[in-house]
């Protein structure tokens, strides 16, 4: 049964769109109380069929080896967890668990390579799209995250001849923790986030370094100038800015929203918190067309199918679909406390509009 699981799950995301589905983008808002947001989109050229999974403390797990058999590591879930799954299958790509921990796998195309696999340590390993559950399942906070991944070995999982899986891995805790997680060349490098912000390829490290590029922007309107007796004022707002990336490379994703993360006044409160985590994102929602590929003599469009907002101080996992951008969530904690199993929410439901006509006064 967890093979069968496990190949729906790469069967879902190792389409011929894969390759155009490297658009994810997420942030972290931290409101002047403390109250801390992960917010994430989801991209993904053919249709996903994600469903929110809610597993409870005590469910068993079993990683995967690089052959496909359900041989891996073995493991009881320790915290309970909610989160954005696959095909419906209770393989976590983004959420949220009991003790306000968040994670999420962003495609990672053209650097993921994971440590090759060692027979003697079967019983250690699982596939690299098994992390988010995994950590997940075993941790609180990011610190605790940083001292156990020494204890876990992560290959490339195969599905069929359907090909690999690249990911790298976000994690967020109620504290405002963030690292980031990357396997390159066979090893795996842990980085401290202070940022909060990751999207895809290239690795964080040149991220980082792309980053300089950008120093001279400012929240602030540049000032007039003179010259020659003629003054030359701003033809409107946002100069300070001029030139902010709008493309959906992921390298101009990370400038973007981050220079909106970091521009926007602080928040109080959890719920200021949510509606700025929410505002946010919403800068890097792709509608469908605005980027395609030609591969194979057919055109594949990349979609904004899904987004997350995690409120790590309420335990609270909202969520909207390409086809309902009304907000909805689950309270992790309550439905945790009403699981005896795995348990699935739709997300694919239609939105409702209030018609609100008759309100006028």
């Amino acid at each position: 049964m967890l093979k069968y699981l496990n190949v729906l799950l790469v069967v879902a995301i190792v389409s011929p769109a894969a390759r155009s589905a490297d658009a994810c983008t997420s942030t972290r808002i931290r409101t002047d109380d403390g109250c801390v947001f992960y917010t994430r989109t989801m991209e993904y050229g053919a249709p996903m069929n994600s469903t929110v999974s809610v597993v409870p403390a005590g469910t068993r797990r079993q990683g995967t080896l690089p052959d496909g058999t359900p041989k891996g590591m073995t493991w009881d879930v320790k915290y309970g967890f909610a989160g954005m799954n696959a095909s419906g299958q209770p393989l976590i790509i983004d959420g949220m668990n009991e003790k306000g921990l968040a994670a999420g796998a962003l495609l990672f195309p053209g650097f993921a390579e994971y440590e090759p696999f060692d027979p003697a340590r079967a019983d250690a390993t699982i596939g690299q799209y098994e992390v988010v559950t995994w950590i997940l399942s075993n941790f609180a906070t990011v610190e605790e995250v940083r001292r156990g991944m020494a204890g876990v070995r992560v290959c490339m999982g195969q599905a069929l001849d359907l090909g690999p899986v690249p990911l790298h891995y976000v994690m967020h805790d109620a504290g405002g923790g963030c690292i980031v997680i990357e396997y390159v060349k066979g090893k795996m490098n842990l980085y401290e986030n202070p940022l909060g912000v990751l999207t895809n390829s290239p690795p964080f490290d040149w991220m980082m370094i792309y980053l300089r590029n950008f120093v001279s922007f400012s929240a602030v309107n540049v000032p007039e100038l003179k010259l020659q007796g003629t003054t030359l004022r701003e033809l409107g707002q946002g100069t300070g800015m001029l030139g902010l990336p709008g493309d959906f490379t992921p390298p101009h994703r990370f400038v973007r929203i981050l220079a909106l993360t970091e521009s926007a006044l602080p928040v109080h409160g959890p719920g200021a918190g949510l509606d700025l985590a929410m505002t946010i994102i919403g800068n890097v929602d792709i509608p469908r067309g605005a980027v395609r590929e030609k591969t194979d003599g057919s055109v594949v469009y990349d979609l904004t199918q899904w987004v997350v907002v995690s409120d790590l101080a309420r335990k609270r996992f909202y969520f909207n679909t390409a086809g309902n951008k009304n907000w909805r969530y689950i309270d992790v904690m309550k439905a945790l406390a009403g699981a005896e199993g795995v348990l699935s929410v739709p997300v694919d439901t239609p939105a409702d509009y209030p018609d609100v006509t008759g309100s006028a006064r």
